[in-house]
């Protein structure tokens, strides 16, 4: 496989400030819900860290020209907007809430595409640093709870939050709880930004290695639909690029997988289907009593009644991302969502189906993971990010990106 050649190579690094700051960035986004004590001080770190300076550098950059970077942008903000004032039809509209979505969402999308332009080393470095402090910090989470907490991951930490003091260096909480779609997609994007860099020996190794840690950290957590998701990752390699050789990936989530199920077959008896069907049939009720615009943004759907071996159980969402998508702003809102990606990775599996089969991996991972365990569809930064928004944001970012180079001829760098 070629290694494509980026717009800006030919000029050049980053300056050293920007990249650090990008790997700050990327580290934070990645590994915080493994360290922070809360997702609101998170977030809170993360909008001034990222998000504002993000936003700010978009803005400045696209000062000159800026009905252009609305025009390039459209589906997105039509998305964006179209579920942000949907909160209106609800019974109690959220508008700051779904308006730090709305732009916390554009920032990421339009930040990513000028730094993948401007500055494609210092990104794809960042990119992979990231993913590996990422990784660091999910095998000092598994090790602090395997052999120091002495609370091995299991179904009893299913729905309980604890947290764990370790003085004076760690303090756990169970986050972990969320790494089927926090940190499932993050070993393609390691990969897919080793790619991009010059070659190297530790450029070339890095990726093994994170991806060695997060599954060992995954299987640790014990999800199944962890290992679906990245089956179906992994099975996309082959699809896409028609290659037998990738499929040894999908070999290794077999090995994994069947290894896990040997050492605690009650992952699987014990568990059943979680109250999947029948919160699922519940949802599609609901759904169709408003099919076209939904019911509107909320911080979650009416409360699901459902029967479970003759038990009445009530639940606040459908463990779905997509029937969440509908329950909220119905098929018009999930038409406008489907066009914010599939559009760009048809033209890329038309056109260079080799270069964004990772990427397309990490969306078919990361949408596979939350087919079974999403919450809600659109908010702040969430641990379902690197599932969904982050993988549309590079995909579309690097077709883009492709699609200049290709326009130029020449490998010209983008005026700064």
């Amino acid at each position: 496989m070629t290694r494509p050649r980026s717009v800006s190579d030919s000029t050049g690094s980053a300056p050293v400030l920007f990249s650090g700051w990008l790997t700050l960035c990327f580290s934070l986004m990645f590994s915080g819900l493994l360290v922070f004590p809360s997702r609101t001080g998170l977030m809170n770190a993360l909008d001034a860290v990222f998000f504002l300076p993000a936003l700010i550098y978009v803005a400045v950059a696209s000062r000159h020209q800026p009905l252009a970077l609305l025009k390039r942008h459209g589906w997105l903000l039509a998305f964006l907007c179209y579920a942000t004032f949907s909160t209106f039809f609800g019974p109690a509209p959220n508008p700051s809430r779904f308006g730090r979505a709305l732009i916390e969402i554009f920032t990421l999308f339009a930040f990513v595409e000028l730094a993948m332009q401007r500055y494609p080393r210092a990104f794809w470095g960042a990119l992979l640093i990231g993913t590996g402090v990422a990784a660091l910090a999910a095998l000092v989470d598994f090790f602090a709870y395997y052999f120091i907490v002495d609370r091995p991951f299991s179904s009893q930490l299913y729905g309980v939050f604890e947290v764990f003091e370790i003085r004076p260096w760690l303090v756990l909480d169970t986050n972990q709880l969320y790494a089927s779609m926090y940190c499932i997609t993050l070993p393609f994007f390691a990969f897919f930004a080793s790619r991009q860099l010059p070659p190297g020996r530790l450029t070339r190794l890095a990726p093994y290695l994170i991806t060695l840690a997060l599954l060992v950290y995954l299987a640790a957590n014990q999800r199944r639909s962890t290992l679906v998701a990245l089956a179906v990752g992994c099975m996309a390699l082959p699809i896409i690029t028609m290659k037998r050789r990738l499929l040894v990936p999908l070999v290794a989530v077999v090995l994994v997988a069947a290894a896990a199920l040997a050492l605690n077959p009650e992952m699987i008896t014990e568990r059943g289907t979680s109250q999947r069907p029948q919160l699922w049939s519940a949802t599609w009720e609901m759904i169709l009593e408003a099919p076209v615009t939904g019911h509107g943004m909320a911080n979650e759907t009416r409360e699901l009644h459902i029967v479970v071996d003759g038990e009445p159980v009530v639940q606040d969402h459908p463990h779905n991302y997509f029937l969440s998508l509908l329950y909220h702003i119905g098929f018009l809102g999930l038409g406008l969502w489907v066009m914010l990606w599939a559009p760009a990775l048809w033209r890329g599996w038309r056109r260079y189906p080799q270069r964004i089969s990772v990427l397309a991996a990490a969306m078919a991972t990361g949408f596979s993971a939350v087919l079974f365990d999403g919450i809600h569809p659109y908010t702040p930064f969430m641990y379902n990010w690197p599932s969904v928004w982050i993988p549309m944001a590079l995909l579309v970012a690097y077709v883009r990106q492709q699609e200049t180079r290709n326009e130029s001829g020449s490998g010209m760098q983008i005026p700064q």
